[in-house]
C-alpha cells in the first residue's frame, strides 16, 4: 500500500505546494522532502518498501539501489526541447526550437522500461523575453503535474502513452 511520496525537488520550495496538491487526493499520505541525492540516501529502507518517488524539476540522477528498494514506482517531471519526446533525435533541422515538452516519466533501471505517462507541449513566442520564456515552460511542467497528481497520490501503476517502440504521440496525447 502507498504510503509516501518522496518529493526529490530543485527548492525547498516546490515541496510543500506539490505534497498539498497530491494531499487533496490521498489524505494518509507522509511526504519525504529531498533535494539532492544524498538526502534520497538518508531516507530510511522501511519507509522505500511503501513509497514512491517523484521527482519535479531536478536532474539529481537516482542509483539503482535506491530504485530497486523503491515500492511503488519513480516518476520524473521534467522538461526537453524537444517535440516528440520518445524518439531517436531528428537528424535535419526539422524541430521547431521554439517547442518544449513538459514531460513525466517513469523512471526505470533499464532504459526500455522506461515510459512517458503524461506530455504537454507548449510554443514560445518568439518575443518573449528569457523569464517569460522560463515561466512558460515552468508553468506547463506543473500543469502537467497537477494534472496528474490523482494518479500520482494513489496506489496504482500509471500507464505509460508512449513507449519505447511506439511512433509519435497522437494530438490527444499531447495536450
Amino acid at each position: 500500500m502507498l504510503k509516501t511520496i518522496i518529493l526529490l525537488t530543485q527548492t525547498v520550495q516546490q515541496q510543500r505546494p506539490l505534497a498539498n496538491l497530491l494531499r487533496e487526493f490521498n489524505p494518509d499520505l507522509a511526504f519525504c522532502s529531498a533535494l539532492s541525492a544524498q538526502d534520497l540516501a538518508a531516507i530510511a529502507p522501511d519507509i522505500l518498501r511503501d513509497a514512491r518517488l517523484v521527482s519535479f524539476a531536478n536532474d539529481i540522477p537516482v542509483s539503482q539501489k535506491f530504485l530497486l528498494r523503491l515500492g511503488h514506482g519513480a516518476y520524473k517531471f521534467h522538461v526537453a526541447p524537444v517535440q516528440y519526446p520518445g524518439l531517436p533525435a531528428s537528424h535535419d533541422d526539422s524541430e521547431d526550437p521554439r517547442c518544449f515538452s513538459a514531460i513525466a516519466q517513469s523512471i526505470a533501471i533499464w532504459p526500455d522500461c522506461r515510459r512517458v505517462v503524461g506530455l504537454e507541449t507548449v510554443t514560445v513566442p518568439d518575443d518573449a523575453t528569457p523569464t517569460e520564456r522560463e515561466r512558460l515552460i515552468f508553468t506547463r511542467l506543473a500543469h502537467l503535474f497537477w494534472r496528474m497528481s490523482s494518479l500520482i497520490a494513489r496506489d496504482a501503476e500509471i500507464r505509460g502513452i508512449i513507449d519505447s517502440t511506439e511512433s509519435k504521440p497522437t494530438f490527444a496525447q499531447m495536450n
